[in-house]
Formats: structure tokens, C-alpha cells, sequence
């Protein structure tokens, strides 16, 4: 399941039991016993649904706190040699939600391949980016989670 379904699941239990208490608190006055307080049943689903809503605030707590680290992908394919036909090559952007990562790029011609990493940090690099490796750092950037 995709973080942000998990999310939206999350909330949508939270607000149920969040109405199930109300309705549990609104039922429990009505059927007050004799001595005027809510019954021990009512009580009972009281302090079910309050675990039930705290097991739920913690699981959206969790899945919060883990968003920032998923990962979002650019890719970037493209033919930088002109004797070449195909864009064969292509560059690769792996960013958090930070904009830190790594872009690898992969330049395929007829005598074989070569690979180069770069480390990103708030979406630039120390090292220098070629316009297709920005490209890809941009559409990473882009991709909402």
C-alpha cells in the first residue's frame, strides 16, 4: 500500500472512532443505571475505542515521521552520441523528500558503458550536474508523495 493511502486509511479510522465515541458518550448518558453515571458497559467501549483511537494515532504518527524518507524517482533517457541511434543512456535521480539523494548516470555507446554517481543535497551537487542529470533531479523534485 502506498504511503499516502496508508495515511489517508489512518485519518479516515481516526475519525471513526472519533464518532464512535461521540455516539458510545451520547448513548452512555441515556442509559444512566440509577445512580446517575454511564453504565459499566458503556465505560467498557469507552476505553475500547480510546485504545483503539490512541493505537491509531500512533500508526499515523509512524507513517508521518516515515515519509520524509521515501524515496522519489527522475528518470532522464537520452542519446549524447550522435552516432549512435536510441537513447540508450540515461540518467537516474534517487531524492527523499528533502531533496537528498543520489543521481547516477549510465552513457552507453558501442564499446561498452560507463557509470557515474553524484550525491545530491537540497536538490544540487558539489559535483558538476549535466543538463539531463539536473532534468532528472527536477522531475524527482516534482513527484509528490
Amino acid at each position: 500500500m502506498r504511503p499516502e493511502t496508508l495515511t489517508l486509511a489512518l485519518l479516515a479510522a481516526a475519525a471513526a472512532a472519533a464518532v464512535a465515541l461521540i455516539v458510545v458518550l451520547a448513548g452512555g448518558r441515556s442509559k444512566t443505571p440509577a445512580g446517575g453515571g454511564p453504565s459499566a458497559d458503556a465505560m467498557q467501549e469507552l476505553a475500547a475505542l480510546r485504545r483503539r483511537l490512541d493505537a491509531l494515532e500512533q500508526g499515523a504518527a509512524h507513517v508521518g515521521a516515515a515519509l520524509p524518507a521515501t524515496v522519489r524517482v527522475g528518470v532522464v533517457r537520452y542519446n549524447p552520441f550522435p552516432d549512435m541511434g536510441g537513447n540508450m543512456s540515461f540518467s537516474v535521480a534517487l531524492l527523499d523528500a528533502r531533496s537528498n539523494g543520489v543521481v547516477i548516470t549510465v552513457l552507453n555507446d558501442r564499446q561498452g558503458s560507463r557509470v557515474y554517481g553524484k550525491s545530491v543535497e537540497a536538490g544540487g551537487s558539489p559535483q558538476k550536474l549535466s543538463d539531463e542529470e539536473q532534468e532528472a533531479i527536477g522531475l524527482a523534485r516534482a513527484r509528490a508523495v
